[in-house]
């Protein structure tokens, strides 16, 4: 009884219908959003669904301004004077709460994350929503293409809640099946958003387990273009999503309670599935832009230095408890170390000399004198980040890591301290001690100081040496906690948002009145008509080091 006839005239589509002697003309908007006609081939689907890793790489990694900065200042990682983002502000002893005001002086750095996260989010929730929806027709003659693009969708929703759920208090959860017309997602705490980005990384798995033969049109076939310059094969998809399973697992916790309450026994399952060699991808300025951000800490100490307090604890010489002793007056001073990613030298001069472009050592740069700059005395050093240099020098473009070996690593092994098992958390420590020119770890507790140099444990030559307590105005050779966490930090140092700031939060480690997580930026809350409010939580105790 009825016929339907279309066609296009201009922005106007019109459509007769026919019903017996009646007809009606029906004018559709084309300007108006309209999610079926913007995704109506598997083209536009797999666009839009592989296109968010850019864009989570570009905030937690990249070029767009965002908490990088600030969070290397508040987990002793970097440090800075400029106002650059306030990033100076976070950096400074004592601490500074988080100005979450409307249009405080880093409104957009701690904004941005929140937006380009949430708009990856929902763009790869939107993707999956439409492969589902009914009457779609995704590639029918190639199941294997479904569930590769499933995969790695479910992956990058994961990915973008838990870097969420890492930084902010709060956040909302996204699912595919959302109706934005009735209701906003809910809004939840960042333990539970967690709980979820961890449960769509497991979707990511389930669907890149299927397939194990590899059709013409599945992984083999995946571009380079999804993350920039990797070629996904099925076995480095699954080990990159155990990965980020295993780093989001541990790192949500905002305190040595929580992090004690970590189930390590799932991180260290996730973390020996994992990546088996540094994760690479290609960083690359232009368009589309995967610049690097961290490599940007190598133009110098007007940009950026390291802290003398963190530094100092590879010092051999006896240096670093004579500036324990009074900071203030011994202020800076010459870091002397058998560990390779220092400079080596007894002076100055030789170090100067020796802080040539890693290869892969060192890691550390001693800048020649003219760039010093002075901040506070817990900060100023004659050291500053070296190890991306050559990115820094090829304009931001060349291999850079996301995730590292040593990261996983530094997660089993703290894992099985945790569980009491020394002996099995050794090799994990030693795989990045050794090398670096340490003398090997073989203690079975966790009360034997690490062995110096001449093999003599607790001798003058340990690296590394922590503050003493009760008033941490000398030093003493660490135990094996304190040289997994000096392997962790020294391997990951600039090579993910926050590495120190999240590991030192859980361990204990960050000053007196340090951020422990950001809250939600203003613009969310006036969207959803609730309170403005700033800084969330603050270390209450000072940290293991003293400050």
């Amino acid at each position: 009884m009825s016929k339907i006839t279309s066609a296009v005239v201009g922005t106007l589509t019109l459509v007769a219908l026919a019903a017996c002697s009646e007809s009606k003309l029906v004018v559709v908007d084309l300007n108006a959003p309209d999610q079926g006609r913007a995704l109506q081939s598997a083209g536009d689907v797999e666009n839009m669904l592989v296109g968010q890793y850019r864009v989570i790489w570009n905030e937690t990694q990249g070029y767009v301004v965002g908490l990088e900065d600030q969070t290397e200042c508040l987990g002793m990682e970097s440090s800075t004077g400029l106002g650059n983002g306030e990033s100076g502000k976070y950096c400074g002893i004592p601490r500074t709460p988080v100005d979450n005001s409307i249009n405080n002086p880093s409104n957009n750095e701690k904004y941005n994350p929140y937006l380009y996260l949430y708009q990856a989010a929902r763009s790869v929730a939107v993707a999956l929503n439409q492969m589902d929806s009914k009457g779609f027709t995704f590639i029918p003659a190639d199941p294997m293409e479904f569930a590769r693009d499933q995969a790695f969708g479910w992956m990058e929703l994961g990915v973008a809640l838990g870097n969420v759920a890492l930084v902010y208090d709060s956040g909302a959860i996204v699912r595919p099946t959302d109706d934005l017309s009735s209701a906003a997602p809910p809004y939840v705490g960042a333990d539970s958003l967690m709980t979820v980005a961890l449960a769509d990384l497991d979707s990511a798995l389930f669907y890149g387990a299927q397939n194990p033969t590899q059709g013409a049109n599945g992984w083999s076939a995946a571009p380079n273009t999804w993350i920039n310059g990797w070629t996904p094969s099925q076995a480095g998809f699954l080990q990159l999503a155990h990965s980020w399973k295993a780093r989001l697992r541990a790192g949500v916790a905002r305190t040595p309670a929580e992090r004690a309450a970590v189930n390590w026994s799932a991180v260290i399952t996730d973390a020996q599935a994992g990546i088996t060699s540094d994760f690479i991808l290609q960083s690359t300025t232009g368009s589309p832009n995967w610049a690097y951000n961290p490599s940007e800490m190598a133009q110098g100490t007007t940009w950026t230095q390291m802290w003398q307090y963190m530094v100092g604890m590879a010092d051999t010489s006896g240096g670093y408890s004579n500036y324990l002793s009074n900071i203030v007056a011994n202020g800076v001073f010459l870091v002397v170390t058998p560990d390779k990613r220092f400079p080596a030298g007894i002076d100055r001069p030789t170090q100067n000399a020796n802080s040539t472009p890693p290869n892969p050592y060192p890691y550390i740069q001693n800048h020649v004198p003219a760039q010093d700059v002075t901040v506070s005395p817990e900060q100023t050093s004659q050291y500053n980040i070296w190890r991306f240099e050559a990115n820094m020098a090829a304009g931001q473009n060349g291999p850079v890591p996301e995730i590292t070996k040593a990261e996983m690593n530094g997660l089993i092994a703290e894992g099985y301290i945790r569980a009491n098992n020394i002996a099995a958390a050794l090799p994990y420590i030693n795989a990045t001690r050794v090398p670096a020119g340490l003398p090997a770890l073989t203690m079975t507790d966790t009360t034997t100081r690490v062995p110096g140099t001449n093999g003599v444990a607790g001798g003058l030559g340990c690296v590394p040496r922590v503050p003493a307590p009760p008033n941490y105005t000398s030093s003493v050779c660490g135990n094996v906690w304190e040289a997994m966490k000096w392997e962790k930090r020294l391997e990951t140092m600039y090579t993910h948002w926050g590495a120190w700031w999240i590991d030192g939060r859980g361990w204990g480690d960050l000053p007196i009145g340090s951020v422990l997580e950001y809250p939600t930026p203003y613009q969310e809350l006036q969207t959803r008509v609730l309170p403005i409010y700033s800084t969330s939580r603050l270390a209450p105790t000072k940290g293991n080091y003293g400050l």
